[in-house]
């Protein structure tokens, strides 16, 4: 009884020693604030509204006193930056959008980001700017015609016929609107956020401190925290001043998931999926049963056409592609001397080139990868056609083909109900369609019943 009572209070000793270590590293003390910092580099996607997203509810979930978004972008997508915006703007805590390392840029989707931010620094060597939407083109433009015919690359101020000038119009107005009500949100320059839309303008950290586009150029976090230390921001509940003299800095890593989802979201992989999901089912449809290929391939091409969602994806090219895929299954029932092959692999080719071709430079697949690849694909979808041409061309190696017709031994005696044979090297039970035969004589099959061969006498010339 006493071991029992003393294992029960050592157990509660060990628990108790446990709760205070977590709760000596989980919970700040009353004079010392945390702040989360999330770092956010690469292209705006739905993967870093996916990150932002869980950085602001961690940190309100451990009750942080503000969030550091250390940001290195060339801009990104309309669609996930919209969002970021309204995350930012209805966020609980401040947010501080801070573009460093040194050497970093903020340009197109970055730009809007710290702008909607509480709270915009940069670090020295850094630059800001070039945040004129480009519209992701999907069957073509009349840029061309458009330059030619307007010398100032000026837009239209009213509307014409040509809807892709129209177009091309709303989207800048609208970003500049967008843009300047931002800069009046937070007090900051409304001036160059226009012109970075207007005019593609890129300032360094210095220019746009004096020019108040941003509140803070710092060195690094800790000279980050000091200068913020005082400030008073604008939050969706009202103005609050921010006193970071004892806070300490916790970086969040991102997790599996999210890396997951980052390394879809990069056009090249996005592609490659969708090209080998192609494959996976076009080698099903050509050898079925063999079940690795289809799942594999089905699975891939989901993926795939998951991460084009969120990127530029020409329909044309991805239509011509399908053709391709199309024109390789019909070569295995349609004589046409490889003519539908050949169709393909240039359906095949075109298609990339054209899926190359669409969006910026931002979200628009490589050049090399998509022809390299089509070729590649093309070639091997070729090889499967033909072989699964010549599988079908080739002679039955199984079933009553190899029976008929055969000469064998008779095992047993034969008459018109039972008796045993040899013949292709296995045993059969057979019966005669009238007389009897000896054991050791030749026959020959006629049919098969069942599980029972009908065979004659064979004859000399047999």
């Amino acid at each position: 009884m006493r071991i029992i009572l003393k294992s029960f209070y050592l157990s509660l000793i060990f628990f108790a020693f446990i709760l205070y270590l977590n709760a000596d590293e989980s919970t700040p003390t009353e004079t010392e604030k945390t702040i989360y910092k999330l770092n956010l580099e690469g292209a705006i996607t739905p993967s870093s509204l996916d990150l932002l997203s869980e950085a602001i509810d961690k940190a309100e979930e451990a009750n942080a006193y503000a969030l550091i978004v250390a940001m290195d972008t060339p801009g990104g997508l309309m669609t996930s930056m919209d969002k970021m915006i309204r995350k930012i703007l209805s966020s609980p805590i401040p947010i501080i959008t801070y573009v460093s390392p040194k050497g970093a840029a903020c340009g197109s989707a970055g730009v809007y980001i710290l702008y909607a931010s509480h709270i915009a620094a940069m670090s020295p060597a850094t630059n800001i700017g070039s945040a004129t939407p480009v519209q992701i083109n999907q069957g073509g433009s009349n840029e061309e015609k458009d330059s030619k015919s307007n010398n100032d690359n000026s837009i239209p101020d009213k509307a014409g016929v040509d809807d892709q000038v129209n177009l091309k119009r709303k989207l800048i107005n609208h970003a500049v609107a967008q843009i300047k009500s931002l800069a009046s949100y937070h007090n900051r320059d409304p001036k160059f956020a226009e012109r970075s839309i207007t005019h593609a303008e890129n300032i360094t950290a210095n220019e746009a401190k004096a020019r108040k586009v941003i509140e803070i150029i710092a060195e690094d976090d800790l000279d980050l925290l000091k200068q913020v230390n005082g400030r008073t921001v604008r939050m969706v509940t009202g103005t609050m001043k921010l006193d970071t003299s004892s806070a300490k800095i916790v970086t969040l890593e991102s997790d599996f998931r999210q890396d997951i989802l980052k390394f879809l979201t990069d056009p090249n992989i996005a592609y490659l999926l969708m090209m080998i999901g192609t494959l996976g089912i076009l080698a099903e449809v050509q050898y079925p049963g063999a079940i690795f290929p289809g799942v594999a391939g089905a699975i891939c091409l989901i993926l795939g056409l998951y991460s084009m969602q969120s990127l530029s994806l020409s329909y044309a090219g991805f239509g011509l592609i399908l053709v391709g895929l199309v024109c390789f299954i019909l070569e295995i029932s349609i004589i046409s001397y490889g003519m539908l092959s050949i169709a393909g692999m240039i359906s095949l080719l075109i298609g990339s080139l054209m899926i190359s071709d669409s969006g910026d430079s931002i979200s628009r697949v490589s050049m090399h990868l998509a022809i390299s690849t089509s070729l590649t694909i093309g070639a091997i979808s070729a090889f499967l056609v033909y072989k699964s041409t010549q599988i079908m061309k080739a002679p039955t190696h199984s079933g009553d083909n190899l029976l008929i017709g055969k000469i064998g031994v008779a095992e047993t005696e034969i008459n018109t109900n039972s008796g045993h044979i040899t013949v292709q090297g296995e045993l059969w039970s057979a019966k005669t369609l009238s007389g009897n035969l000896q054991k050791g004589s030749a026959i020959k099959v006629l049919r098969r019943e069942g599980l029972v061969l009908v065979i004659e006498e064979a004859t000399t010339e047999s």
